[in-house]
């Protein structure tokens, strides 16, 4: 059949509902023109991915296993002193100990894309000029300079750091329906998720589980890396440099002062990382407590 006609059919097709399924069978076709048959060994890129979906703040694999990611925030761990590092090492150990399941540290380093901010600004600009249009040259010079800002910071790469939390049990659940271990294995992983944040934050660190969009943006850029740039980064060793073999045990020979130091600064770290001066009483809460550790604890705050 001649290309022209085959076209013709496939939109004719298209408007009667069956054009996409035609589509998905001529595309297994040898595209050089040669042999017309269908063949059954061509595979469609999604066969190739190790999930089965992404949804409800999940990525779902196989055989009833489940991920969730957590993103974290940095700690300005070269900035503190060496007292102040020795708790976070101490809390973080800590940390480590408390998880009874496996965990994964993944971190990500991508060239900053300033596209989409260089178009919202350009739109407050064109806002702004129509209510001071004498301002026109300063927001050329604005809009010139913030367009080359990377290369002015001499910076140009973004820094993501995550926690994969994985569930792998739900398929042990014999006596469970298919539905419900779905819905087991969400909240067991949502209970792992949140008692990794909850110790996160008694190190300082701030975090919050990827959303189902963030999670489809990270796995697309994990498999679309022209955009991003590891080389550099991995070749300076710059973004190895703040791991450690951990063959250190911080508790070791620590005195029950200073474990009661430690404990005090993560109950500290906790209650101003969950906001609770905002209320009175909780404010009031947080001062006894920093009152208790400067009296008892070995390290005065």
């Amino acid at each position: 059949m001649p290309a022209i006609l085959l076209v013709i059919l496939v939109l004719v097709l298209s408007a009667c509902g069956v054009g996409t399924a035609l589509f998905f069978t001529i595309r297994k076709f040898d595209p050089q023109g040669g042999d017309k048959t269908e063949d059954p060994t061509i595979k469609t890129a999604q066969e190739f991915l190790p999930f089965e979906d992404i949804r409800d703040d999940t990525i779902i694999l196989s055989n009833h296993k489940y991920r969730a990611i957590i993103e974290c925030s940095a700690t300005n761990y070269n900035l503190k002193t060496p007292a102040e590092r020795a708790i976070i090492e101490a809390s973080f150990q800590r940390f480590l100990n408390s998880i009874t399941f496996p965990i994964t540290f993944f971190l990500q380093t991508k060239v900053i894309d300033n596209a989409k901010r260089l178009q919202l600004l350009r739109e407050e600009i064109k806002g702004t000029l129509l209510e001071f249009p004498n301002m026109a040259g300063y927001a050329e010079q604005y809009e010139r300079d913030m367009s080359d800002l990377n290369a002015k910071i001499g910076n140009s790469q973004q820094k993501k750091r995550y926690i994969i939390i994985p569930y792998d049990d739900a398929v042990l659940l014999d006596n469970l329906t298919e539905e419900e271990k779905i819905h087991y294995a969400a909240k067991e992983i949502r209970n792992r998720c949140n008692m990794v944040m909850s110790n996160l934050e008694s190190v300082g660190v701030v975090s919050h589980i990827l959303s189902t969009a963030e999670l489809t943006e990270l796995v697309y850029s994990c498999y679309n890396r022209d955009d991003y740039s590891y080389a550099e980064a991995i070749s300076g060793k710059e973004a190895f440099s703040m791991f450690v073999h951990g063959k250190e045990d911080r508790f070791a020979g620590m005195t029950k002062q200073g474990l009661l130091d430690v404990i005090l600064n993560e109950t500290i770290s906790k209650m101003e990382l969950g906001n609770v001066t905002a209320d009175a009483d909780g404010e009031k809460a947080l001062e006894e407590i920093k009152s208790l550790r400067s009296k008892y604890g070995k390290k005065k705050s």
